[in-house]
């Protein structure tokens, strides 16, 4: 298990990211943790990936069949984003080493273990094959060890029954050394595919040995064997060398039903002394609670126990807190050796994770001693004057944190707060947050949820989502409650455009809901989903969509009326904005395009970034340039009018949040936190400020001012200087997860306290 990188995620769907467990072929996996605290795998397609459709679908298929698979022996699917991009699933986490672990680590597994082991996994192949897959990947890779009986995981290449020839013509999918002779042969693989890799599988668990031949035979060497020869199976013991020699049966029809073989596994368990009241014997359930235990202190480690792992780390109730964040290269505490496995579709099991080390740059310990690196949270949809919208999708990630109770308080407010938690004042908080005022907030609205969306304002209201899946309008000037409306999971910050207010959420819905009523105008489904390097802009009464699955196209914003398309040279977009009569696209070949809104007639076009080095910033138009920032660390300025590049700044870090521009200067926050002011016309740094490595939110600017928050601050910094002005904190040391928005003379938050507050700017 490793600590998360700077550039890690922080929460994807509704799960908070707690560490790295691996990576499979085409995603990364996260251990993360339910809204109730439940450990989940969360698999996440990797970005680069999202450009080629053929990996998508596969995805898509693989999260499909997972969802259709339930029963005691498999890891079941809690959750999937698969209009998200990326895609991503959670699946229930087994806190248990892989069968291939055990077997390589502690040796065969006895006679009445072998025995359980073959009736769970035959259990668990019926459950498969009753939703009508076939795994056609069953290894001791994909089985993982649970106190009450093992685990069958990674559905990745599994198809539907009815369906068995997706592959190109010739082409093999499995694991060599546990394929069927009908895989190996490029034949149809039914359900009795999976009975013979469960034959080498127990083979495998009762001896430690392959039947066909594995390390160091060459994979033709052993595909050749399972057409041709038999199996050796001289290491097996003689008790259980019945039930594989059936299994490893060349005619399929031959093979045993996987019932009747679980219910003679589970009489000869019982006849080696095994009650139901165990499902393993003691000397195996030691093992698998060693390691659960070894896992459950490497997840606490995660939460850095109060100043003994951590110098000067914050105390529960303690005043004040002199150190938060442990500094880059100083050692995390260790967590203990081992390997577990991971419950999910790309889950390999058996890997050997980290025993600690440096805090990666971006660690912070919070409030309770919780340590975790930077959100991806960043600004979602930017405010401008003016009437077109534009919402692109199908790229980033999804946070949806949402809860399903929670009734709100309409109109709950409080005007006129009398004030926040003071900010920490000693230790190396101080530079981090400045020595500046201390305000108290103008009004504070609760919902009776969770606010961790970006707040939009425009027409006398502001708006965001909350976790009850509802988006709410304030009034401005009273915090008092407008309307709200259900829409589901909605993390871009809503925006008025004409009559209504605009709101995307991250399954991929589009709603048009009338200002003064709250009451839907019109919706569209766009099938991708809106989670951030979106901006909203000026131009004439219009919506502008982008999806997955077609180019950018305007409706009209009162009627929802199809109107102008947009011929980017793919339909994957990855940032748009308009403004002044122009749509900046920036396509999924990473082509940068300008169009007139009105016409759709093309400007100028050019290739700006690669396949890898994706965009991480949105677009953002200001003064006659356009800024785009990279995940690499590249911010690139750009001539609007003709696409020419006028200079280029490199921070040191990766760029992953939001970007501002107010009075001749661009405001960007990097990857470790730091704030950077740059001269438009140059691209010279005017000033640059350390700040808390918490949150890869996205800044403000406006007024001459700069806004940008923590998890547990907003702050506002002169923007000429970068000196600190004030700082508010909530009462309690609510966390911050959202990027501030400025409108009005009052800057606007929302908190986990289930508040949205406004600080007069």
């Amino acid at each position: 298990m490793d600590s998360l990188t700077a550039d890690d995620l922080r929460t994807v769907g509704e799960f908070r990211l707690l560490a790295r467990l691996g990576a499979g072929g085409m995603g990364q996996v996260f251990l993360a943790s339910s809204l109730a605290g439940r450990t989940v795998a969360v698999k996440v397609i990797h970005p680069d990936l999202c450009r080629d459709p053929e990996f998508v679908r596969r995805f898509r298929n693989e999260a499909e069949a997972a969802q259709k698979v339930s029963g005691w022996y498999t890891a079941p699917v809690v959750a999937a984003g698969l209009s998200d991009n990326p895609p991503w699933l959670a699946t229930a986490f087994v806190a248990g080493p892989s069968l291939e672990d055990m077997v390589t680590r502690h040796g065969p597994l006895p006679p009445a273990a072998v025995w359980r082991l073959a009736a769970g996994l035959a259990e668990a192949l019926r459950a498969i094959h009753a939703a009508g897959l076939v795994h056609r990947d069953l290894k001791p890779a994909n089985v993982l060890l649970a106190l009450d009986g093992p685990r069958v995981i990674d559905f990745g290449i599994a198809r539907a029954a009815t369906d068995t020839r997706l592959t190109a013509t010739g082409a093999i999918i499995g694991t060599p050394s546990y394929m069927s002779p009908e895989q190996v042969e490029a034949l149809s693989a039914g359900p009795a595919s999976d009975v013979f890799s469960l034959g080498s599988v127990l083979a495998f668990a009762a001896s430690g040995a392959v039947p066909f031949g594995g390390r160091g035979i060459s994979a033709a060497s052993v595909m050749y064997r399972i057409v041709h020869t038999e199996p050796e199976l001289g290491p097996v013991p003689a008790d259980i060398r019945g039930l594989v020699e059936s299994c490893l049966a060349k005619d399929s029809r031959q093979r045993p039903d996987l019932g009747r073989a679980a219910a003679y596994a589970t009489a000869a368990a019982e006849r080696c002394g095994l009650s139901p009241a165990a499902f393993w014997p003691p000397e195996v359930a030691g093992v698998i609670q060693a390691q659960q235990a070894a896992l459950t202190a490497q997840i606490e480690a995660l939460q850095l126990a109060p100043a003994t792992q951590v110098e000067g780390a914050w105390r529960p109730g303690q005043a004040t807190a002199p150190s938060r964040r442990p500094a880059p290269g100083t050692t995390a505490p260790p967590g203990p050796g081992g390997s577990y496995g991971i419950a999910g579709p790309y889950g390999t099991g058996g890997q050997p994770y980290g025993t600690g080390g440096p805090v990666p740059p971006g660690l912070e310990v919070l409030p309770g001693g919780v340590a975790r690196p930077p959100s991806r949270r960043v600004l979602l949809i930017g405010a401008a004057a003016g009437g077109v919208a534009v919402l692109g999708g199908g790229v980033g990630w999804a946070l949806s944190s949402r809860s399903a109770g929670g009734a709100p308080s309409a109109g709950a407010s409080t005007p006129a707060l009398a004030g926040g938690t003071p900010l920490p004042t000693s230790g190396s908080l101080q530079k981090y947050y400045g020595a500046g005022t201390r305000v108290g907030a103008t009004w504070r609205f609760r919902t009776g949820n969770a606010v961790d969306a970006n707040p939009g304002v425009a027409g006398g209201l502001v708006c965001a989502g909350s976790t009850d899946n509802s988006v709410y309008a304030v009034h401005v000037a009273t915090g008092q409650l407008a309307w709200s409306h259900p829409v589901g999971s909605v993390y871009s910050a809503p925006q008025a455009v004409g009559g209504v207010v605009c709101v995307a959420t991250t399954d991929g819905h589009f709603y048009a809901l009338r200002s003064a009523t709250g009451k839907p105008a019109w919706e569209l489904d766009t099938g991708a989903p809106a989670i951030y390097k979106r901006t909203w802009a000026a131009a004439g009464g219009s919506v502008i969509l982008a999806s997955d699955a077609s180019s950018p196209r305007a409706y009209d914003a009162d009627t929802g009326a199809a109107g102008v398309g947009f011929g980017t040279s793919t339909p994957y977009v990855q940032a748009l904005t308009a403004t002044g009569g122009v749509l900046y696209a920036l396509d999924g070949l990473g082509v940068l395009w300008a169009f007139r809104t009105a016409t759709g007639g093309v400007l100028w076009h050019r290739q700006l970034l690669s396949s890898d080095d994706p965009p991480g910033t949105g677009l953002t138009v200001d003064g006659g340039n356009l800024y785009l920032g990279t995940m690499s660390g590249t911010l690139y300025a750009l001539a609007a009018a003709t696409g020419n590049t006028r200079w280029t700044y490199h921070p040191g870090s990766g760029l992953d949040s939001e970007l501002a521009a107010d009075g001749g200067l661009v405001y960007l926050k990097d990857n470790n936190g730091t704030l950077h002011a740059l001269r438009a016309g140059t691209g010279k740094q005017a000033w640059s400020r350390t700040g808390t490595q918490t949150g890869l939110y996205g800044v403000a600017a406006a007024g001459g001012r700069v806004y940008y928050s923590t998890v547990l601050a907003v702050q506002a910094l002169d923007g000429a200087t970068g000196s600190p002005v004030w700082a508010f904190s909530p009462q309690g040391n609510a966390e911050f997860l959202s990027t501030p928005a400025v409108a009005n003379g009052l800057v606007f938050i929302g908190c986990h306290d289930d508040s949205l507050y406004a600080v007069k700017a």
